[in-house]
């Protein structure tokens, strides 16, 4: 059975029992996670506005990645924990929307079982390139900040390059 443990700044995915969910393979075989963790401190966040907008974005983001991984959940399988940047959200959130400087930044450690897999990197997704994740028909121009379009839309544009460093 796998257990989701939420809080305000911690969202981890871990495996408890054997109970397994569909996967998505590669090359090498499926893709296994043992544990997915996504931090964000809201409180360094001095935007109100931003911090409101935000506010699930642990939980919303490695639900992004168990998505569109089609995660398989196994005591052997890889780590992933990514640390959010709160500066990044606060500052991106003062941006236009369809532009490089309106962004979701954040630090990914994987740590993929044997020698030499694991691999730590600084991941950034701006507002242009989470357009490819919009829902058919969607004007930019009538996008907030505050919207969940351009929410979701970030959030899976950076949760489908977690997954495809992850597949590489």
């Amino acid at each position: 059975m796998k257990n989701f443990v939420l809080s305000s700044t911690v969202a981890v995915v871990a495996l408890m029992g054997s109970t397994a969910i569909a996967a998505t393979a590669t090359a090498t075989g499926p893709v296994t996670v043992k544990m997915i963790e996504v931090t964000t401190d809201l409180d360094a966040i001095q935007n109100a506005e931003a911090a409101a907008v935000w506010a699930n974005i642990d939980a919303d983001l490695t639900a992004a990645i168990i998505s569109q991984l089609g995660v398989l959940l196994d005591p052997e399988g890889a780590e992933i924990v990514i640390d959010i940047d709160e500066v990044s959200l606060a500052t991106s959130f003062e941006q236009a929307i369809g532009t490089e400087e309106a962004y979701l930044q954040g630090d990914v450690l994987l740590r993929v079982p044997g020698p030499d897999n694991n691999e730590n990197y600084t991941l950034t997704v701006s507002s242009l390139q989470a357009e490819s994740f919009y829902p058919d028909g969607t004007v930019i121009g009538d996008l907030t900040q505050g919207s969940d379009v351009y929410y979701r839309a970030m959030l899976d544009a950076f949760a489908a390059n977690v997954v495809r460093n992850l597949e590489d």
